[in-house]
């Protein structure tokens, strides 16, 4: 077994994370977090997340993502999104979360996703996996280790739940696998959850998708996002956004 090489400064008891080609962990000095990849075999995606990272810098970044603070090591420096993982809170906290919060984070999610695509990003796997809370509550949409820059590859498995029929380097792919997410976040689980990767696939090949009109418009939009109405991430903004929920619509997006 490889041996992990730990950030400068950092060992096992600030490990915070582990995913598909890194590991995350808590650097409590400076409030920040430290992502590094497993081993030299994942050495390259961590090292295009860098380069996507560095492509947002350019442009200004966006406030639905996570701050890029530079390199580390082997790695890089993200911000510390303080409340974790949306999928987390939302499984533990479900009960409370108000529809007009939901309807605040899908928005807050789509808005990231168009400025992702602006910059030539696909990123490949979206999901509420990849999207954390900064202390303000905040959606920030993260992960780009296995992400498509400029039309390369991408280097990760897309979940069955969120996997588009069509091309995977297409931003299609990427607004279909929005529509799952939004459905996780409206409804506090994935798309066909306790289904099997292929039977979940046979259906979405068969343009089968859950029942989504019990949840109003955020439903239409859900589904517009499977079938294919929309061509980016902007008109899926803007239909959130003329969405009216008892009392009063989300006066910003963040």
């Amino acid at each position: 077994m490889t041996q992990i090489k730990w950030p400068p400064g950092l060992n096992k008891d600030d490990l915070v994370g582990w995913g598909n080609f890194g590991f995350v962990c808590l650097d409590s000095s400076s409030g920040t977090v430290v992502k590094s990849p497993h081993d030299e075999e994942h050495d390259e995606a961590i090292r295009i997340e860098m380069a996507i990272y560095k492509r947002f810098e350019e442009s200004g970044s966006h406030p639905g993502l996570l701050r890029y603070l530079g390199p580390c090591g082997s790695g890089l420096r993200l911000e510390f999104a303080s409340n974790y993982g949306l999928r987390k809170h939302i499984q533990e906290n479900g009960d409370e979360i108000t529809g007009d919060q939901r309807l605040r984070w899908c928005l807050q999610i789509a808005d990231t996703l168009a400025f992702v695509h602006s910059k030539g990003v696909v990123h490949g796997d979206l999901q509420w996996a990849n999207i954390f809370l900064d202390g303000n509550m905040n959606a920030k949409v993260g992960d780009f280790a296995g992400s498509s820059l400029d039309g390369h590859p991408l280097m990760v498995r897309v979940t069955a739940s969120h996997r588009s029929p069509g091309s995977l380097l297409l931003a299609q792919a990427d607004i279909f696998a929005l529509g799952s997410t939004l459905f996780e976040v409206t409804c506090g689980q994935s798309p066909y959850d306790g289904q099997t990767d292929k039977e979940i696939k046979d259906l979405f090949e068969k343009s089968l998708f859950p029942e989504t009109k019990h949840l109003g418009p955020i439903g239409n939009i859900i589904t517009g996002c499977w079938k294919g109405k929309y061509k980016t991430a902007y008109e899926v903004c803007q239909d959130i956004k003329a969405i009216q929920l008892p009392g009063k619509p989300p006066s910003s997006t963040f």
